[in-house]
């Protein structure tokens, strides 16, 4: 019988958080090259599949409904960014027995560069508000990150 080699596994595993992890950058700047008039029809739908919704908390306005539905959409982004990023460093404490020094920054940067992206597509714009949303949003996907990892992985 053969044991799975335990540095194998490690190397795996790094490799398929970071494959993910950069995989979900892409989607996330790719969704960012979106014209204005686009981006704003998709918003326009998610609100529209929500409206019940809205209408049951006592939300009215077209506008208050975009804007959650839009900053909703950069936490939900960014949180799925935030468990990818702690999965990454956590598989590769585990290969290498230390973290990648620059981590923090090199997430911090994805939203940074994501609202530069946006202020060079017709009907866009980048905003520092956006980047602090954004930077909530990964630091709730790791904290649920760790905290699957406490509760299923045990």
């Amino acid at each position: 019988m053969r044991h799975a080699d335990p540095d194998s596994a490690r190397r795996s595993s790094l490799l398929l958080w970071t494959v993910a992890f950069f995989l979900w950058v892409a989607f996330i700047w790719g969704h960012s090259l979106i014209q204005g008039p686009q981006s704003t029809l998709e918003s326009d739908a998610v609100v529209s599949v929500f409206d019940s919704l809205f209408c049951a908390l006592g939300i009215s306005d077209p506008e208050v409904m975009t804007m959650v539905v839009r900053k909703g959409a950069h936490v939900m982004e960014y949180a799925v960014l935030g468990f990818l990023a702690r999965g990454m460093l956590c598989a590769r404490l585990a290969e290498r027995g230390r973290p990648i020094l620059p981590a923090g920054l090199l997430v911090a940067l994805v939203p940074a560069l994501d609202e530069c992206l946006q202020l060079f597509v017709p009907g866009r714009s980048g905003a520092v508000s956006d980047v602090c949303i954004d930077l909530l949003g990964v630091c709730l996907g790791a904290f649920l990150g760790w905290l699957w990892s406490r509760l299923i992985c045990r």
